[in-house]
This record gives C-alpha cells, sequence and structure tokens, in this order.
C-alpha cells in the first residue's frame, strides 16, 4: 500500500522498531510504527518488518492496536496468510474500539479510527467502516500542528478514509477526504500525495465528471509523481481512471495497457483490496474488443483466484459488468439472470433491467424501470445511461413533445460531462436513432469526434432459450435424473448434458437450484407457453 520512491534497506522507523522490539519497549514500537506506518510495508523492507511485529506479543499487540494493523498488512501482501491477517485486522479493530484512555494522544486516536476503518473495510463491514471513518475525520479536524507533524503520511491516511467513503457509496465524502490528502502533501518531490489524487482521478471518472478527472490526471501526469507512484498500490485508482478515459474515446488497446500496468506491480492479484474496480474495467476493455466471453472468463478466473471473497458483496458489485457481458453476448436472459441473483435493489440495477427491457423490446417496463432512478441521487454516468436509454425507448415510440426534450437532454448531459459510452451501451439499432436524433437536434460535435459504435448486439425479443432447452428446463424442475430427462424427451444423455450446459451458461448459473430460482423469478416456461399459445 505503498507509493513512496525505493526506500533504503536500513530506513530510519525499521532501526527504531528494531531497537524498541529487542528492548520489548512496545510504546516506542508504536511510535516507530507510527513515524513509518507506509514505509514499513514496502517491498525493501517488509520481509524484516514481518519478522520483527512476529516477534511482538499478542497482549502487547491488544495494547498497542497500530502494531496490531500493521502486522496485519504486512500478513495481507501474503496470499497464503490472508486469514492469518484478518485475525490481525479484528485484533486491532477491538483494541481500538476498547481504547477510551484520555492520555491517548489525538495522533494515536485519529491513526486508530482511520485503521479501524480500513480494516471494516477489508472484512467486508462496509457500513460499520464508513462510521469508523466520519470518526476519524472528526479526529482530523481536531488535529493541531504539532499533531499533524506527528503523523508522516497524513495525505495517504485521507486516501485510506477516502476508500472507505468511496466502497461505502458515499462519493461526495471520499472526494472531501481526498481533497483534504492532496492539500496536505508537499507539491515538491517526494511527496505522498498520489494516494488522494489517484482517488480523486478515480471517483470523477468513475462517476462521470471527465472534465473534473481530466483536470486531476494531467496533475498526475505532471506533478511531482514518479512512475513508481503512479504504478505502485496507490496509483490504482489513477490508472483505473486513465483506462475509462481510453475507452470513452473508443481505444481499448490504450486501456488495456493502464491495466496491464497494474497488474504487474508488486501487490497483485492475490491481496489487491480494489480488485472488483480493476475487473470490471478489465472486462468492459474485452466487450469494446469485441471479446465479452474473455470478459466472463476473466472475472470469473479472478472470482476462483479470490476464494471467499467471491461472495455475494463481490458479486453485488460485479452484477452491473455481467449483465453487460451478457448483453454484449446477446443473451438477454442471462443478463436477467445475473442482475436478479447478484445487484442490489438501487440505482444500477433499475439501470440495468431498463437496458435489458429496450433489447428485448419492452418499452413499458424500460420506461417504469427508469422512473426509479431520478429519486435514488444517481451519478453524472448514471444519469447519462438512464437518459440514453429513455431516448432510445421514445425514439422507437411515435413522436411526441416529450421526445425532443429528452434528446436535448441526454445531448446536454453528454456535451457537458464528456461521456460517450453511454451511447454505446445501446443496442446498435437504437443507437443508429440516438445519434440521428442528437445531430438532428443540434449535436453534431457530441458525436462526430469519436467513432462511436455500439458495444451490444441486436437480440429477439423471444429471448435465446431454444423450445428443446425450454423443454429440457422444464422437466430439470422436475427431477435431477439426467437418465429420466432422456427418456422422457427421447434424445441421449449426452444430449441432456449438452442443452444443460447451455441452459447454465445462458441463465448464468452453475447449478440446478438456481436455474430453478431463475426460472421461477423471470416466468420463463410461462412466457413460453404464452407465446406458443399466441
Amino acid at each position: 500500500m505503498s507509493d513512496a520512491p525505493a526506500v533504503p534497506v536500513s530506513a530510519p522507523s525499521l532501526d527504531a522498531l528494531e531497537r524498541a522490539v529487542a528492548a520489548q519497549d512496545w510504546a516506542a514500537a508504536t511510535d516507530a510504527v507510527r513515524a513509518g506506518w507506509f514505509e514499513l510495508v514496502t517491498p525493501e523492507v517488509r520481509d524484516r518488518t514481518h519478522a520483527l511485529l512476529d516477534r511482538v506479543p499478542a497482549a502487547a499487540m491488544r495494547r498497542e492496536p497500530l502494531l496490531a494493523m500493521e502486522f496485519g498488512i504486512l500478513l495481507n501482501q501474503t496470499r497464503f496468510q490472508r486469514l492469518r491477517a484478518l485475525r490481525y485486522f479484528v485484533m486491532a479493530v477491538r483494541a481500538a474500539r476498547s481504547s477510551r484512555s484520555t492520555d491517548l494522544r489525538l495522533a494515536d486516536r485519529f491513526l486508530i479510527r482511520a485503521s479501524e476503518s480500513a480494516a471494516l473495510r477489508l472484512l467486508g463491514r462496509t457500513g460499520l467502516s464508513v462510521s469508523a471513518a466520519r470518526g476519524a475525520m472528526e479526529l482530523a479536524h481536531a488535529l493541531d500542528d504539532d499533531d499533524r507533524a506527528e503523523i508522516t503520511e497524513l495525505p495517504r491516511i485521507f486516501a485510506v478514509l477516502g476508500m472507505s467513503f468511496h466502497y461505502g457509496g458515499h462519493p461526495d465524502e471520499a472526494v472531501h477526504a481526498a481533497e483534504l490528502g492532496l492539500a496536505e502533501a508537499s507539491p515538491t518531490p517526494p511527496s505522498s500525495g498520489m494516494s488522494p489524487l489517484a482517488l480523486l482521478c478515480g471517483v470523477h471518472t468513475l462517476r462521470g465528471d471527465l472534465p473534473t478527472a481530466r483536470e486531476h490526471l494531467e496533475y498526475a501526469r505532471s506533478g511531482p509523481w514518479t512512475d513508481r507512484q503512479r504504478n505502485g498500490y496507490s496509483g490504482v485508482f489513477y490508472r483505473v481512471a486513465e483506462a475509462i478515459v481510453a475507452l470513452e474515446r473508443f481505444d481499448p488497446d490504450a486501456a488495456r495497457e493502464q491495466i496491464e500496468q497494474l497488474w504487474a506491480m508488486t501487490v497483485g492479484r492475490h491481496s489487491n483490496e480494489h480488485w472488483t474496480t480493476i475487473v470490471e474495467t478489465q472486462a468492459l476493455i474485452e466487450i469494446m474488443a469485441g471479446h465479452p466471453g474473455r470478459g466472463l472468463a476473466v472475472i470469473d478466473d479472478m472470482v476462483a483466484l479470490r476464494g471467499g471473497e467471491g461472495s455475494q458483496r463481490a458479486r453485488a458489485r460485479l452484477a452491473r459488468i455481467r449483465s453487460l457481458l451478457q448483453l454484449a453476448l446477446g443473451n438477454p436472459d442471462g443478463a436477467s439472470a445475473v442482475l436478479a441473483r447478484d445487484a442490489p435493489e438501487a440505482v444500477t440495477a433499475h439501470i440495468e433491467r431498463a437496458r435489458i427491457a429496450l433489447s428485448l423490446g419492452q418499452t413499458g417496463t424500460a420506461l417504469s424501470e427508469l422512473r426509479a432512478v431520478d429519486a435514488l441521487h444517481p451519478s453524472t454516468r448514471q444519469t447519462a445511461e438512464a437518459a440514453a436509454i429513455d431516448a432510445a425507448v421514445l425514439l422507437r415510440l411515435s413522436p411526441t413533445p416529450r421526445r425532443d426534450g429528452v434528446v436535448q437532454r441526454l445531448g446536454s448531459l453528454l456535451d457537458r460531462s464528456g461521456q460517450r459510452l453511454a451511447l454505446a451501451l445501446l443496442p446498435p439499432s437504437d443507437l443508429d436513432r440516438v445519434v440521428a436524433a442528437l445531430e438532428e437536434g443540434g449535436f453534431v460535435h457530441v458525436v462526430e469526434d469519436v467513432p462511436i459504435r455500439s458495444l451490444l448486439r441486436d437480440v429477439e425479443p423471444g429471448g435465446l432459450l431454444s423450445r428443446r432447452e425450454l423443454a429440457v428446463l422444464e422437466q430439470l424442475q422436475r427431477t435431477g435424473s439426467i437418465a429420466e430427462i432422456a427418456a422422457v424427451l427421447v434424445v441421449s444423455s449426452n444430449t441432456v448434458k449438452s442443452q444443460i450446459r447451455s441452459i447454465y451458461r445462458k441463465l448464468g448459473v452453475s447449478s440446478r437450484e438456481d436455474a430453478i430460482a431463475v426460472t421461477i423469478e423471470l416466468h420463463l416456461l410461462v412466457a413460453a407457453v404464452e407465446d406458443a399459445a399466441g
């Protein structure tokens, strides 16, 4: 989690920690850790730091929670010690919560709350992480100049708090924390401001506020930073922002180069807490490059690598991109299944369900989903995507005064925000109509400067499960026996197995139970009967 230049093997904070551990002076050890909070976990010295902290008794760790937190951070960088790391994160959190001593220095209390927020975030307790981050921010406002001088890496601590706000769904607070961190950073080398600056780049880009994002990206490219900082752990959101800006130019090769630099860094796939953000960007690159199947494989491989972190929380974060991948494959059934299983009921779910309804020609359903978006405080990117779908739906219908207003709103949003991906995420036939309407409405400049093309496919409204697959699905509800299904349908067992694999792929599931649940949720067999009757 360091973005500093290379640290000499004999770092001052490491030497101080070594003396303190040898003397079993745990307060002095805490002083050393506080002074070298990020320095001590850099690749050059982390093995020695690990060996020293491994000698600290558990009782001392509980009394000095900064030691437990630092040790947990070190353990988390090694794939096979991540479960042990969680134990120390929990120890630090519990110790921090129980630490109410009035003689504890304000700087220490601030670091403890910030560390608690980071630990809770890594444990998946995002709500509690946000509460701890807010507590740390209150303490931060009370820090005087002496307190600030004790915290050598204050900009990066603010970035840690900003990350908690970001993953907790509070982007405005994330931006505020990052801005405070950048303000504390030196404008001349060596500067520790890359972490908050990278977060600002990432949050503004992900939200679709591209003019503001580009200002921060320019500073990141030209300011007092080294390539090590840009490519290190603290530069993750900078590289993600660069990749998304490249995708807004429809340049997947440039975007891919940014992500490859991320995966080449020292802290990689096994211990990078931002893996869902990185993988989502990587999968979008594959969609733009025309390889959505490869995008699904990228996600599946990473989920398998992360083991237990392929949880509901991770699945919820990846639901949108998985749904888009299924639509890019021409599979609205699979896209619907992913959202039904994984997506929380929020802005993203309404927008993606509206996108699926549009692809299936279900204009009423699409408009119904979009009506719920404005009341949920969407980001600029979400607003633009919803407006693009809204315009596409209305352009399928007879001309109305509202249609012209929606096209004007969409053009203004794209013009102001600099976004173009919102258009490319429409089905091909809808994209053509929306582009023509924007040109007619005076927004030629919005669509002429990039080679806009749809990243999705036009699909048949009737869905993608064949009649034979629907028949297998119906039997699958009654029995899990391949032989029984084959006998009823008078086909071979191998044919049934092949069709079940195809059903699972199209529905985005991996088990009979999930397939039955999705069938009931989406009324697939009821719809098939109605189509046959019609």
